[in-house]
């Protein structure tokens, strides 16, 4: 089997599979990279997620997650929603409408690398999706499938801002992707502008502590009335906002992906993007735990969701 051969097999399998994109990055360190990321960290942008403080080594080199590593394989995953949350629900991020997409790229991750070791029975790797000290959304431009956003995501020209990034590390060498574009945004500042809370500082740059998306989730705090800034967005887990106000927002296909439709509900008879605050508010830690056994809300819990749900409802 020749490199060009796996190639082509590599960019049919990730079509077969449902994902939206796929390229390859010669693996190396990231020394200038976790220059920036340090000044984050130095600077408290990081909030209580002290989990990025550590194994900044392995951030840096990803040889220490395999030795040996010769490439990086990046794939996207497609999330954007055909359906829309009806008016007057609490809004949960985009993402999160489905089962964890964790569980969902790491099984067809795994698939890929099965069908690999058939034509390379020597190949080692190892699979990730947010799931491991990676800087995946700049491996990802590395493997040309799009740029960084000022908002700080992945902004690919074929599916826009809706992408969740599979990694795929392995010992073989590929044939690389094309060059690196860096600066896509031009002028552009309407996820700046866009962001109610002012997470965004200036481009590129995220002050976690403001977000949207991290109080609702990852912050330990129950905040007072006049610092919570879920009321400014109707958001109870998570923000799309900086996605919303990006010109790319319409570009891509929906997902065809059914673990990312919305959750369905039995005993409500509705989806959860139908949830009313009534809804919401009525659950239950045990209906919750089955309704979203198999969802990123788990993350939060009902606890931190509800009261997310209680400083929307008092303004």
């Amino acid at each position: 089997m020749t490199t060009l051969c796996i190639d082509e097999l590599l960019l049919r399998w990730a079509e077969e599979l449902g994902f939206a994109d796929c390229g390859v990055a010669k693996a190396h360190t990231m020394t200038d990279a976790m220059r920036d990321f340090r000044e984050s960290i130095n600077r408290g942008f990081h909030g209580d997620m002290a989990y990025l403080e550590k194994n900044q080594d392995i951030r840096e080199d990803p040889s220490l997650l395999l030795p040996g590593v010769k490439s990086v394989i990046c794939l996207l995953a497609p999330y954007r929603q055909s359906e829309k949350k009806q008016p007057g629900c609490p809004s949960v991020a985009s993402y999160a409408w489905g089962e964890d997409y964790h569980d969902v790229i790491k099984k067809k991750l795994r698939e890929i690398v099965r069908r690999m070791k058939i034509e390379i029975p020597e190949l080692e790797a190892r699979v990730f999706t947010d799931s491991a000290p990676l800087l995946e959304r700049l491996w990802a431009r590395e493997a040309g499938l799009g740029f960084i956003g000022k908002n700080g995501l992945l902004i690919s020209k074929k599916q826009g801002v809706h992408n969740l990034i599979g990694i795929i590390l392995v010992n073989v060498e590929m044939k690389y992707s094309g060059s690196i574009v860096r600066d896509g945004c031009g002028k552009c500042r309407q996820c700046l502008d866009g962001c109610p809370t002012g997470a965004l500082t200036a481009p590129y740059i995220m002050d976690a502590r403001r977000c949207i998306s991290y109080q609702t989730i990852e912050s330990k705090r129950v905040y007072e009335e006049e610092e919570f800034k879920v009321t400014h967005s109707g958001y109870i887990f998570g923000c799309d906002a900086c996605i919303e106000a990006c010109p790319w927002v319409n570009k891509g296909r929906y997902t065809t992906w059914p673990e990312f439709s919305p959750l369905y509900s039995p005993g409500h008879d509705k989806k959860m993007v139908e949830f009313s605050p009534e809804d919401w508010a009525g659950l239950c830690e045990d209906d919750f735990k089955e309704i979203f056994k198999n969802s990123p809300l788990k993350r939060a819990g009902i606890s931190k969701i509800k009261n997310n749900l209680e400083k929307l409802i008092s303004t």
